[in-house]
């Protein structure tokens, strides 16, 4: 089979994303040169202009990435019929911490941390509008989970937030190699986390009983009655 005409540039611009985003992990943005990276993929480094009209550009193209590959994952989730809210929000916590977790993103998170709000402030890259479809289709699962009667009325944009802020102390862990439980067993946090979530923001069980088909509404209030309970404070 005769390759595409195109192979060989798709590769040299994937080698070239490859490379810097090893460089930016290890050396920092501000920290490696177009030429650094040139040197890695073995081009000149007049060729990278070829692919990426400069460093900032380059960089971008690291977050679009890694963007379309979150927002891919997310869409697939929330396009699908919610038969069970807790069991939809434990996947979404489930995914976003093997996200986290993967190699790729663990390198750019590091670069992010370090070099990615002086970036932002001084204008070179726009991180709020870099990340913003996936920010907004996670805020429409949310109100639609709202919407169905899965959780509480409340502001879904607020309700994200809440959801998303325990995942994100959970990456910062994960980044430095913390050695705790919640770290050990991804799976476990995702299930503890959406337990305490759904105390706070699950919907009244005559909500859920509502929802569920008519064999299964005594089971569903009970469990909700049970979710949304709150513990009592030790004294």
């Amino acid at each position: 089979m005769a390759r595409p005409r195109n192979a060989d540039g798709q590769r040299t611009r994937q080698a070239i994303l490859d490379a810097s985003l090893d460089l930016f992990a290890e050396k920092g943005y501000f920290g490696t040169s177009l030429r650094d990276v040139a040197a890695v993929v073995g081009v000149r480094e007049s060729a990278l202009y070829n692919y990426f009209a400069s460093k900032d550009a380059l960089f971008n193209a690291l977050i679009d990435a890694d963007q379309h590959t979150k927002l891919e994952r997310l869409s697939a989730l929330a396009e699908v019929p919610i038969t069970d809210g807790r069991a939809v929000l434990e996947e979404l916590a489930l995914l976003s911490l093997e996200s986290f977790a993967a190699p790729r993103d663990e390198k750019l998170f590091r670069i992010l941390m370090s070099d990615g709000v002086r970036l932002a402030k001084s204008g070179r890259i726009n991180l709020f509008e870099r990340m913003g479809h996936r920010r907004e289709r996670f805020q429409a699962l949310i109100a639609r989970l709202i919407r169905e009667g899965w959780l509480r009325s409340g502001d879904p944009q607020m309700m994200m937030m809440a959801f998303t802020a325990p995942l994100i102390m959970w990456r910062h862990l994960y980044a430095i190699d913390a050695d705790l439980p919640i770290i050990r067993n991804p799976r476990a946090f995702a299930r503890q986390h959406v337990d305490q979530y759904l105390r706070g923001a699950a919907a009244a069980p005559d909500r859920v009983a509502a929802r569920a088909p008519r064999g299964e509404r005594r089971g569903a209030a009970k469990s909700s009655r049970r979710i949304s309970k709150p513990r009592r404070p030790s004294v």
